[in-house]
């Protein structure tokens, strides 16, 4: 595999990653990570929650009679009821992300990144579907339960990578992900699993408030992808290179030091809030690292 693009071929192997191996461990079913998750709905389902006073409308089946006949007071037992999870799966493949300063591109790394998203949704049952975008277009993908559709996706992601190999000029993604993430929250209802891939680089506050507004109701993965340049080029004199032409990035002068410090930090602070207040998880990718080994090292210290 290249690791400077993708092709549809690359990212069906995650497939057989997914499916025939434990890259990804099995998680509980109240994990976002699960696939057919426990909603906050009651009714008659497979596990028990508990037992609570019982209210007029409640089910007289689900009434616990030996905790009534103690208790003296009537109790009713109460089940979280299972459900199926959509899932969407939100691509950055735009030319912001055509950057990798060691093993990968940023763009590759998101494409492996959704291709896995994908294969572990259809492995648990739910339906997938997505959203990929680059500079110009994006590609909608309405939630469907089928390897075809997933073949679909994947499709539009892998062309979208290739077509980075031809970008002359980069620009910035924050607009393209927004619009991206405004067209997602005016899709779904509640209840979708919605993993977000991207660098998040020059996300923008109301960015940040689509992201929320959407996690009130639904369970959003935030993946962000990281170079480990992103965090030196202030820091000393490099010089880079595309293996063709060089580039000599001149130290910069300490005021501007400061103000790309209080930026990054601001930026992490957000990544935090979200993580935090809005029970967001971030998933922390890099370039230096196969994906596959970077999931096994996420889960075994989450473990």
């Amino acid at each position: 595999m290249s690791f400077t693009s993708v092709t549809l071929r690359d990212l069906m192997k995650w497939e057989h990653l997914i499916m025939g191996t434990d890259i990804v461990p099995k998680q509980r079913v109240s994990s976002i990570l699960a696939g057919k998750h426990t909603s906050m709905m009651r009714g008659r389902g497979l596990d028990f929650e508990e037992v609570r006073n019982y209210v007029p409308g409640d089910d007289i089946r689900n009434i616990d009679w030996k905790v009534t006949a103690r208790t003296k007071k009537t109790h009713t037992k109460v089940f979280n009821e299972e459900k199926e999870r959509p899932a969407l799966v939100i691509v950055d493949q735009t030319s912001f992300l055509n950057f990798g300063s060691s093993q990968y591109l940023k763009s590759v790394i998101a494409a492996q990144a959704a291709a896995m998203a994908a294969f572990r949704t259809v492995k648990k049952g739910d339906r997938c579907g997505g959203l990929v975008f680059n500079d110009n277009s994006s590609d909608w993908f309405a939630p469907r339960r089928s390897r075809q559709a997933i073949m679909q996706l994947l499709k539009a992601v892998s062309n979208k990578n290739q077509i980075l190999s031809e970008v002359k000029q980069t620009q910035s993604n924050a607009l393209q992900l927004h619009n991206a993430l405004k067209r997602v929250a005016n899709y779904v209802t509640h209840d979708f699993i919605i993993s977000i891939i991207s660098d998040f680089s020059h996300c923008e506050d109301n960015t940040f408030k689509i992201i929320k507004q959407m996690a009130q109701h639904n369970d959003i993965i935030c993946v962000h992808i990281e170079d480990e340049i992103d965090h030196i080029t202030h820091l000393q004199n490099i010089v880079i290179t595309n293996g063709g032409k060089q580039l000599f990035w001149k130290k910069q002068k300490q005021k501007t030091i400061n103000l790309e410090n209080e930026t990054e930090l601001d930026f992490k602070n957000k990544l935090k809030e979200l993580n935090r207040k809005y029970l967001v998880p971030v998933l922390y990718l890099n370039t230096a690292q196969a994906l596959e080994e970077q999931i096994k090292n996420i889960f075994k210290q989450r473990r």
